[in-house]
């Protein structure tokens, strides 16, 4: 009896050895010293918004956490809002990787959303989208005094043959040779001809449609200098750029 109890008691310590040893590193291990944080749960594009399908939570090692990432509780502070760069999935959100640029109106600034009438633009890039800023440049209101503008701007030797370098060069002399009439808009909405926000497809290859829409955060000021430069036969010409 003695010699199979001094036989079962080696063989129980290193059962309960290892059983405590996989609990220490499957159930244990991964929860100490770890919290909680908001993770990308699918990769986010940029611009794309922020919501619950693509969060999800994740136990991370303190001194992994990356700044000041968002805990759980703190979902509310980025629902909705827009991303400033790609997130891949899996990276943990922190405040440098969403795009807060404000699209409400402030008031005390006498700022209002405002519609930019089809008649005053002369063109919108197709790939413009709310959330973006944009330059408004004004250029003449008929194509023979462009090409005789351009024509005073551009290189003697540069010859323009069909219309995509017509519009090469056209983007050559606005950005190149004027200043704009107004900067760093922001762009509250580009909508379709159906009145639907004009977004990126699932491939990311093309939009959701045609924009015919532009609405601006504006305020009395920004829209006199548009209204003006209109009645004195000009167009608005825009065009965006992703950094502010």
């Amino acid at each position: 009896m003695k010699k199979l109890f001094k036989f079962f008691i080696p063989i129980t310590i290193v059962i309960f050895a290892v059983a405590f040893i996989f609990m220490f590193e499957t159930k244990i291990s991964p929860n100490l010293n770890t919290q909680e944080v908001l993770v990308a749960g699918t990769d986010i594009p940029f611009k794309g918004e922020i919501n619950a399908e693509n969060l999800t939570v994740k136990k991370v090692q303190k001194d992994s956490i990356v700044g000041a990432a968002y805990k759980p509780n703190e979902v509310e502070e980025i629902l909705f809002k827009s991303a400033g760069i790609e997130i891949k999935e899996g990276t943990q959100i922190y405040p440098e990787l969403i795009d807060a640029f404000d699209l409400i109106p402030d008031q005390s600034k006498g700022e209002f959303i405002a519609p930019i009438p089809d008649e005053w633009l002369y063109a919108v890039p197709g790939s413009l989208r709310r959330n973006y800023v944009a330059d408004f440049y004004a250029i003449p209101d008929s194509d023979e005094a462009i090409i005789q503008s351009m024509s005073l701007h551009l290189d003697e030797n540069e010859d323009i043959e069909d219309e995509g370098e017509t519009n090469n060069s056209l983007d050559k002399f606005i950005v190149g040779s004027k200043r704009p009439l107004l900067t760093d808009v922001k762009v509250s909405s580009v909508k379709d001809g159906s009145n639907k926000e004009v977004t990126e497809t699932e491939d990311e290859n093309s939009a959701t449609g045609v924009i015919s829409n532009v609405e601006i955060i504006a305020t009395d000021e920004s829209l006199v200098t548009l209204r003006d430069a209109t009645e004195q036969g000009y167009k608005i010409y825009v065009v965006y750029k992703y950094e502010r």
